[in-house]
């Protein structure tokens, strides 16, 4: 299990982090690379993507696809607010109701 440093969490990292995968039999190599609001990862396919998003997982923000590079700048939401946006708005039938 890793466990982060408090300056490391894995939504809003204050340090940068890199963290590459070297290529074996199965996989390709890979990186990953984190800081504050800025997340980028390599990726297999080729592709293009432009979005915007507002969502309980990557929080305000854009996600974007260049050819095998993935990127995200988002401004992280907290965990408790994001749990209270969920219960309100989510489609799943209540119980008792």
């Amino acid at each position: 299990m890793n466990k982060d440093k408090w300056y490391m969490v894995n939504k809003f990292p204050l340090v940068p982090i890199l963290n590459i995968r070297e290529a074996d039999r199965h996989n390709n190599r890979q990186f990953t690379f984190r800081w504050l609001f800025i997340k980028i990862w390599s990726h297999d396919q080729f592709a293009f993507e432009l979005s915007v998003v507002f969502s309980t997982y990557w929080g305000l923000g854009f996600i974007g696809v260049v050819p095998y590079l993935r990127w995200v700048i988002s401004i992280p939401i907290p965990e408790d607010f994001a749990i209270k946006i969920d219960k309100v708005l989510s489609r799943r039938k209540r119980i008792g109701k």
